[in-house]
């Protein structure tokens, strides 16, 4: 899932609607499961969406450390490249969210960081991955329950 995440090539998987984060959970049940076999244990629906969980929860911690050294050593501001692309599509934007904007991109610009847009986006991951890393441990769960009863 952070694999994924990080890696620009990779990352594309996510356009898909955060396919990325739902196959790490559909892996983390799989991989669960094939210890759950050994032991001669079942699968169920509660294991499986507090696996989702805890992988995205700890893939949202990761994302963010990772984002926040790449934009430490990286010369890059993305906020004026957000402005930019927004400029370009022919989109404004209120002069409210402007002033916001420009306070975060002069803060990248001093510093390398910018305290806001690191906690924007850490509270944005630790809320998306969690939740689309439970939806695909679920789609495991039960992918898998299937396969299970079909070979019974």
């Amino acid at each position: 899932m952070t694999a994924i995440y990080i890696m620009p090539v990779l990352n594309l998987i996510n356009v898909f609607c955060c396919a990325g984060i739902l196959l790490g959970g559909f892996t983390g049940v799989y991989i669960y499961k094939k210890q759950l076999i050994k032991s001669g244990s079942t699968l169920n629906a509660k294991d499986g969406g507090m696996i989702g969980l805890l992988s995205g929860f700890l893939s949202a911690i990761i994302v963010s450390v990772f984002g926040v050294m790449i934009s430490l050593f990286s010369q890059s501001n993305p906020v004026l490249e957000f402005l930019n692309t927004l400029q370009d599509a022919g989109i404004t934007i209120p002069d409210e969210m402007n002033v916001h904007l420009e306070s975060i991109s002069n803060d990248f610009n001093q510093k390398g960081y910018s305290l806001t847009f690191i906690l924007i986006s850490f509270i944005s991951n630790i809320i998306i991955f969690p939740l689309f890393g439970f939806i695909g441990a679920l789609i495991g769960v039960s992918v898998l329950n299937k396969n299970t009863s079909r070979q019974n």
